[in-house]
């Protein structure tokens, strides 16, 4: 019985396992038989009992793969059965490697079987309300199952519950805009229209991420007329501040607050803000704003790019600190700048799916905090990050989120660059 056994577990295997195991069985058959006769008083020759063997040999080597398989298919059907009765998330992965992948041979289990699996894991991860597993299914799926058939249904129910989540969202923020109570910023229709378009691709896609690029550019040369702007700053200081300015006056050289390095770090500010007002609303999980490093490839992602275009403006401000006595001393003069913005959205493939152009004029409302070690030019960097910080709350705004609480003071940070 035990060899029976055997012969019906292992006899799919080929016609040499079976005549195997059929022969062992022919040895317990042998046994049988011989017995039999011995207690009935007879004998029976060595030969003929070894006959039983040999039938025994033909029946596995026949008959083997044939009974092997069929009781196989009764395990598997068994086993398939029990997993797929559960719809309600509650069974695990680990139950079917268990009960169907670890018990079943491979060549009787079903081609839609993995499928059928990671469908349930998703199920599981859906009644748990774990979204990080269910991102990670459908990365799984995107990037190893891109066009197995047998993964669609698990693709469609993590894709579908992200979606709720998205959905869910989306009507917060159609009902309890930011804009409804406190009307700081407009809210821009056209973008959030385009947001949604994105959301319901991130549903499905293997990450949740959405690339922020950035641009940048300047011109600092005087513009035409700048003068008169200077000299009747010139006159405001000598008659209402009666302060005594040098001939020709001066004006404060940029230093390095426009270079490259300072503009990435206020990149990452710019990051940092609409990131946190994003994760208010959204998980990591649901959206993540990732920068763009300069050269990566834009192909098959999300890219919101930020462009800015520094202008230098012809008019000027006066720059002075106080004396230990009370007075105050003239710094120079700072020429104003203006900041031309550009915001696109651009789709997976390159398309622009949004785009808006606005100006701003850092300085208008701003408290500087000044420190001893401030270079000279360190109002001009104080400037430009409050324009980075006040561009990045307007754009948060116009989603439709709660940006970040205003900010009217600001101090110099040193972004690694040294300069007098």
């Amino acid at each position: 019985m035990s060899f029976g056994g055997g012969l019906m577990s292992v006899g799919h295997q080929g016609i040499a396992m079976a005549a195997i195991m059929g022969a062992l069985m022919g040895v317990g058959l042998r046994w049988i038989v011989t017995g039999g006769a011995n207690v009935a008083g007879k004998n029976i020759p060595l030969l003929p009992s070894l006959g039983v063997i040999a039938l025994g040999g033909v029946i596995g080597a026949v008959g083997g793969e044939p009974v092997s398989g069929m009781w196989w298919g009764a395990q598997e059907e068994a086993a398939w059965s029990e997993l797929t009765s559960d719809t309600t998330g509650y069974t695990d992965g680990w139950e079917w490697d268990f009960t169907y992948f670890e018990k079943i041979p491979a060549q009787f289990q079903r081609p839609e079987a993995r499928g059928t699996k990671k469908l349930s894991e998703v199920r599981y991860d859906i009644r748990e309300n774990n979204l990080v597993d269910l991102r990670q299914h459908i990365y799984d799926i995107r990037i190893n199952h891109p066009d197995d058939p047998n993964y669609k249904a698990a693709l469609d129910a993590a894709s579908g519950e992200l979606k709720k989540k998205y959905d869910a969202v989306l009507e917060k923020l159609g009902k309890e805009a930011w804009q409804h109570t406190k009307a700081e910023f407009e809210l821009d229709e056209k973008l959030r229209a385009a947001f949604k378009l994105v959301l319901t691709d991130l549903a499905g896609a293997p990450t949740s991420d959405i690339h922020v690029a950035f641009k940048n550019s300047s011109a600092l040369d005087a513009p035409e007329g700048h003068e008169i702007n200077l000299a009747s700053e010139v006159r405001y200081v000598e008659t209402r501040l009666g302060l005594e300015v040098p001939k020709p006056p001066k004006v404060i050289d940029p230093g390095a607050a426009f270079s490259p390095a300072y503009d990435s770090a206020r990149r990452g500010a710019f990051i940092k803000v609409a990131g946190e007002a994003f994760q208010k609303v959204f998980d990591a999980t649901l959206l993540t704003l990732k920068p763009l490093d300069n050269g990566e490839k834009r192909d098959g992602k999300f890219v919101l790019e930020v462009s800015s275009h520094i202008r230098r403006a012809d008019s000027y401000f006066h720059y002075t600190s106080n004396t230990p006595g009370g007075g105050k001393i003239l710094n120079g003069f700072l020429f104003a700048i203006e900041v031309d913005w550009e915001l696109r959205l651009l789709g997976r493939d390159g398309s622009v799916m949004y785009e808006k152009k606005v100006s701003s004029v850092p300085g208008e409302q701003l408290s500087i905090m000044p420190q001893d070690s401030d270079p000279e030019w360190a109002v001009y960097s104080i400037l430009m990050d409050s324009a980075y910080y006040n561009y990045s709350r307007e754009v948060v705004g116009n989603f439709g989120i709660e940006p970040p609480a205003p900010k009217t003071q600001f101090a110099y940070s040193n972004y690694g660059v040294t300069g007098k």
